[in-house]
This record gives C-alpha cells, structure tokens and sequence, in this order.
C-alpha cells in the first residue's frame, strides 16, 4: 500500500512538474488567472529594463493572479551577479531574472537548466531564431530568449550624399573603397575627419562585439560547447589551415587594427580621437557602428543630426549576414522556494504577448521568429528586425575577463609586440581559462 502510494504520488508530482515547464516553455496557454490552478504565493523578478516599462505589465499579471503576488526591481546591469550572489547568500534572492547573455552565462551555475525531455529542441529551434540557440547547452535550455539588440551600421546621410552615394555600402570592401571619400587631415597630418572608427579598443565604441562579429563572419564560433563533457570550450584557433598559414581569425584581427596602423592603406582612425560615437554625432564620422538600443540616444543627443541606419557590413559573397547580437533572456533561479507559483509567472513573462509588449516599448527586435514578421512603420525598427535574423552570439562567461582578452589582442597588435596568429593563440589560452 506504501509503494503504491509512494508510486502515485511521484506521478502526480511529475505532471505537475512538467506541466510547469511546458508553461515556462509557453507551449501550455496560462489563461488569464491562476485561481484555478490552486497556486499561491508571491514572486520576486530582477531585470535590466525599467520599472516604467515592466511594471504595467507585472501589475496587469497581479490583477489575472489573483493569489500570486509578483515584484519587480530593476538591477543595474554592471552589477547584476554581485548583486544575485549577495542576495543568495542573505536570503533575500529572485524567483526570476531577466538580464542579457554575459549576466545570465555568468551566474549560469545559479540557473534552472529545463532539460530537453521537458522543453523540446525542435521547437525552441523553429520559435526563435537561429542565434537564439546561445541559450541550448547539452542538458536542455538555460533561459528564454525575449529579445535581441544587433549591431548595425548608422551612417551620416549628408556625408554620403556630398560624395554622390545613392546607397550606403554594404560590405567591408565597400567599406574600404570609401575610405578616400571621408578622411580629411589638417596641415599637420591630425585626422579632422574620417569614414569610420576601428583599429582601436580605448576609443572605439563596443570594440569586443565588432571583432567578435568579424570572427564570427569567418564561421568562428569563437565559444562553443563540447559535445562529450558539455563544457564550453574556446574555438578561437581552431581551423584547418597549415600552421605556417594564418588564421582566418587572425586575418579578421589584422583587417580591424589595420584601421588604426598609420603604415596601412586603411589608416583613418587614431587613438587620440574622440570616442567613435562622440565623432559620429559631431558630423565627423560618416560610419558608426554601434547597437540598434542606442538610437534613441543619438537622436536626443543631436536632433539635426541626418542619418539612416543599415545592418553590418558583410564579407564579399556570404552565404548569409552575420553581426553580433546581444540577447536577453527569462531565467529560474533553481534555488526558489515557490517552483509553483515561479514557473506560472515564468510562463507569462516568456508569453509572446510579453515578447511583443516588451519589444515595442524598447523598439528592439523580439527573438521570436513569428514576431519578426509584424508590419514596421519606423524605418529605423524595420532594418533592426531584419539584422535581427542575422545575430549570433557566444557564451560569454566573464564580461570583463573576456573583454581584456579581446582588448590585449589589440593593443599586442597595434604595440607590434606580437603577429596576428600569436596573438589569437595568445587570446585563446586565455579564453580557455576563463571559460572552463
């Protein structure tokens, strides 16, 4: 009688268990209210967007649940892992967390993992777009992708039209045959003016994701995950070319820093400018590549600036365009005392009615592969949903540790202290120490 007992009760537990995550998942439609479903109790969420954003939402979900009481504070994203850590060790942590890829991949050890049996591959793969997959580890999925905020390329229309550009170019090439066209130089040789800034780490405005979408246009993965221990791994220097050969990484490394080598034919960057952003909004710069979230602040920070915007720029003949995207993601802390109430709740912030409410209020492009399909008005948001097809990412555990990594690979470049391939060999050993 005992056994039985015991046998029944585990079944019960586990429908229930699944059900929860197939509502996490948002393959179970919640309904409106989670009165029928028996679940109480309050749930604490973090993120990085504003309370002026989020909280309508959240107070619409209190109304619908009507015996779960949900919170929301947002963190600042600098310091959302020390903040997670020092709420676990006090007591006081989240149910939920919503932050981009590098906070969610550095405290991934904290995270609910949904396994595959539960959350099928399949059907993440055909819901969200490909670089979405960021999120998959061997086990199953470590958070729910909501958005996606690409670099683009915002470009000065009146400086390409005093050079009789009828469209923006759309590849590094293109890129390059226009450097003539922008660079200006005083008397005595000081760059007043110039296409694009690159070559640099100090002054260049998200140098790690620009050489990272350059690796990646190379069909480096530069992290991945190894397919016998499921740890991630550095890709960095893995190729097929001979070892007398240089890596295609090691070309894309030599391409950027070739921008601000004053012997090179591409020199039209220096490190005594202004930061790239700074020279861009000035009217000084006719390229800037920067992040589809920063348009709002280029336009309050110069209103008469005339400019447009394009996805990145693209090796000749790809098969497919590639840029860097940053993702954010829904999390479960696997250590919350209400898995219940939680994962109700999960289920609704990962609902596409969320999605879609939190990608119209940021004007950022959702993850989903259906909602990228909605009509745009705004021309800008438009050309962000259609880069949004082409981000791809890569498991960044240690923001900071990694961008001293891609920063070093730079400056070894730029100080000849090292070549192109020692360097990326250099950077992959520490990569790999970092990521292991």
């Amino acid at each position: 009688m005992k056994s039985t007992f015991q046998t029944i009760l585990i079944a019960i537990f586990i429908a229930a268990f699944i059900g929860a995550i197939l509502v996490f998942a948002g393959v179970i439609n919640i309904g409106k209210s989670s009165s029928d479903s028996g679940v109480t109790g309050s749930v604490s969420v973090w993120g990085i967007y504003s309370p002026d954003i989020v909280q309508p939402y959240i107070e619409k979900l209190n109304v619908q649940n009507k015996t779960i009481s949900t919170s929301y504070l947002q963190v600042d994203s600098q310091n959302f892992r020390n903040l997670l850590v020092e709420s676990l060790a006090n007591g006081t942590a989240p149910d939920i967390v919503i932050a981009d890829s590098s906070q969610l991949f550095s405290f991934r050890d904290k995270l609910y993992t949904i396994p595959f049996a539960t959350y099928n591959e399949r059907l993440y793969r055909d819901s969200f777009i490909d670089g979405a997959s960021i999120f998959l580890n061997k086990e199953g999925v470590l958070a729910s992708p909501l958005l996606v905020d690409p670099l683009v390329v915002y470009y000065n229309k009146d400086l390409l039209a005093g050079q009789r550009f009828v469209i923006p170019p759309t590849t590094w090439t293109g890129l390059v045959q226009s450097l003539p066209l922008f660079v200006k130089k005083d008397a005595k040789g000081v760059l007043t003016q110039t296409a694009i800034g690159l070559g640099e780490w100090s002054n260049v405005n998200h140098f790690k994701d620009i050489l990272s979408a350059l690796f990646l246009q190379t069909g480096n993965s530069i992290v991945g995950i190894d397919q016998y221990t499921g740890l991630y791994v550095q890709r960095l220097n893995t190729s097929n070319v001979d070892q007398d050969q240089e890596l295609p990484t090691a070309s894309a490394l030599n391409f950027y820093t070739s921008f601000s080598n004053q012997a090179s034919s591409l020199f039209s960057w220096s490190r005594n400018l202004p930061n790239t952003l700074d020279m861009f909004l000035s009217g000084k710069s006719a390229f800037y590549i920067g992040r589809a979230s920063e348009l709002f602040t280029i336009q309050a920070r110069n209103p008469n600036l005339n400019f447009d915007v394009s996805i990145l720029f693209q090796a000749d003949g790809a098969v497919r365009p590639v840029t860097h995207g940053l993702f954010s993601g829904l999390g479960m802390i696997k250590s919350s005392p209400n898995f219940s109430a939680s994962y109700l709740v999960a289920g609704q912030l990962t609902s596409k009615d969320f999605i879609e409410y939190l990608s119209k209020s940021t004007s950022l492009p959702s993850a989903r592969r259906d909602l990228l399909l909605s009509p745009q008005t705004n021309p800008y948001i438009q050309s962000y949903f259609q880069a949004a097809l082409s981000a791809f990412g890569w498991p960044d555990v240690d923001n900071t540790a990694t961008e001293n990594v891609f920063r070093d690979m730079i400056r070894n470049i730029n100080s000849g202290a090292t070549n192109a391939n020692q360097a990326i060999y250099e950077a992959s050993r520490d990569l790999q120490s970092i990521v292991r």
